[in-house]
């Protein structure tokens, strides 16, 4: 949620802002609620003002006099009893509208509707050069006995998988990797629940616009689209010690979406799907636009070094300001090339948030001084499976038809392709 006070003070600000991420918000009105707002909180706080006056004065005054402020008495009360809910409505109607406001992008974000218009950051790595006909991810796993798409979607319905195998030994190879090296880089390990309120998801700034990817279980219970979720809402309604900032979390859940705004796209194999496992990064940093840049970059780096590790081939790229959520003030896109698709597809999405997420879930931290600011917030992708096995699996196979399993990962599974030694297929 963006700030009130600095809406009133540049509403240009924040009117450009929703333009560059193609978002319908009425700011104008808006600013016209609060000001209506306003007038009846200073209307009630003087009715109140009066009301209280008049219960010191009334043991004082007899005859007329007594009867008068009586009388007012009374007109105060049937006045506050009609304007008091009048508040409430108001307050609630202004704070869903706030909901709706995006932040604006940073200056550094380009300009554009869709991811056409994203820009190149870097790429790293030499695209493969197959001296045989290289298969794609679904007929090589399929091949190889490691995926089943056709009883997933037995079990489960569209967009659902069964790995099998190696494959699944390969998943939990990486999982467990990727937590390992974060755990190096300072991050402390969660493994949150899947199961969040509507708290967490309006906080986190998934809600309202994500309702309708979102499985809901109840009234009041949702299945989290991403384990950024968990994450963020662990320190909801805290307050937080300058001192210990940042807060830097490694999460490994579940995650699970319904993908109904991807109708049509990546129908086939394992790319978009509604369950997956992944590990993510989420940093929590004082108040500071420089701070959360520097830790945006850091995060970055992060993945990267991850991508280097594997030996994918992936470029970086400056995600424009159509793309972005609400909350976003600006993201990287990590996107590893699919040689079957000739293109690079995304892997990791890192991202700052400024005080969006901390205003909403009411996060903050006290500085030296005393005083309470709301925190940064920050996050990216550290592994997110079944998605990342289709450049290894593709970059990666042989020309006997097998696959060769990464150097980082041979020591977490004791073997060096798929499928093992004395596995007939």
């Amino acid at each position: 949620m963006i700030d009130i006070t600095l809406l009133r003070k540049n509403p240009e600000y924040f009117r450009i802002g929703a333009q560059k991420k193609g978002v319908d918000v009425d700011i104008d009105q808006i600013l016209m609620l609060d000001k209506e707002l306003h007038d009846l909180r200073h209307e009630v706080e003087q009715l109140r003002a009066e009301r209280n006056k008049i219960s010191r004065e009334v043991t004082t005054l007899e005859g007329p006099d007594k009867e008068r402020s009586k009388t007012r008495a009374s007109e105060i009360k049937q006045q506050l009893s009609s304007l008091e809910p009048k508040i409430t409505k108001l307050q609630e109607k202004l704070k869903q509208l706030l909901l709706s406001v995006p932040l604006p992008p940073a200056e550094d974000v380009p300009q554009g509707k869709n991811e056409t218009e994203n820009v190149l950051v870097r790429t790293w790595g030499e695209i493969p050069d197959f001296d045989f006909s290289p298969k794609d991810h679904i007929t090589l796993m399929e091949e190889l006995d490691l995926l089943d798409l056709k009883r997933g979607a037995k079990i489960g319905g569209f967009r659902q998988y069964v790995l099998k195998n190696e494959a699944v030994l390969f998943e939990q190879a990486l999982l467990r990797w990727s937590i390992d090296f974060l755990l190096k880089k300072g991050f402390t390990l969660l493994r949150p629940t899947v199961l969040v309120n509507e708290a967490a998801m309006l906080g986190t700034g998934m809600f309202p616009k994500g309702k309708e990817e979102t499985y809901r279980l109840d009234e009041n219970l949702f299945l989290t689209g991403t384990t950024e979720v968990p994450l963020m809402a662990y320190h909801a309604g805290e307050v937080l010690k300058g001192k210990d900032l940042p807060k830097k979390y490694v999460g490994y859940s579940s995650a699970f979406r319904r993908e109904i705004g991807s109708y049509g796209k990546d129908t086939r194999g394992i790319f978009r799907v509604h369950e997956f496992i992944q590990t993510e990064q989420v940093i929590l940093c004082k108040n500071d636009p420089e701070e959360s840049v520097k830790w945006h970059e850091w995060l970055l780096v992060n993945s990267e070094e991850m991508m280097q590790a594997l030996k994918l081939p992936y470029r970086v790229v400056n995600v424009c300001s159509g793309e972005l959520s609400d909350g976003q003030a600006k993201r990287y896109d990590i996107e590893a090339w699919v040689p079957s698709q000739q293109r690079y597809r995304e892997t990791h999405s890192d991202s700052y948030l400024l005080d969006f997420q901390g205003r909403r879930l009411n996060i903050r931290y006290r500085t030296a001084e005393g005083r309470l600011n709301f925190v940064h917030s920050l996050n990216n992708t550290g592994i997110a499976t079944p998605r990342i096995l289709i450049p290894l699996v593709e970059i990666y196979q042989r020309a006997d038809g097998r696959v060769a399993i990464p150097e980082v990962l041979r020591s977490y599974l004791g073997f060096e392709k798929i499928p093992q030694k004395g596995r007939e297929t």
